[in-house]
């Protein structure tokens, strides 16, 4: 199973660019990550998408915890 799929994480608190910019750096590292994006409207609301045969959106969400970020998934 290798076909793309999408999460939402959502962060405790509103991401600086300079944040954003580390975490996505971060995240896009992981093989199967494809996209990273920050919503427009809400800043702390992260939209991923990855190859779910490559990588587990747990593993994302970890990712996020282990640099410090109050993280939680919200959406799949």
């Amino acid at each position: 199973m290798n076909q793309l799929t999408d999460v939402m994480i959502y962060t405790k608190v509103k991401l600086s660019d300079n944040q954003f910019n580390e975490i996505s750096h971060r995240v896009k590292a992981i093989e199967g990550v494809e996209r990273f994006d920050r919503s427009p409207h809400q800043g702390n609301f992260i939209l991923i998408a990855y190859r779910a045969g490559k990588v587990r959106a747990l593993t994302i969400l970890n990712k996020f915890t282990r640099l410090g970020f109050n993280a939680s998934l919200v959406a799949m």
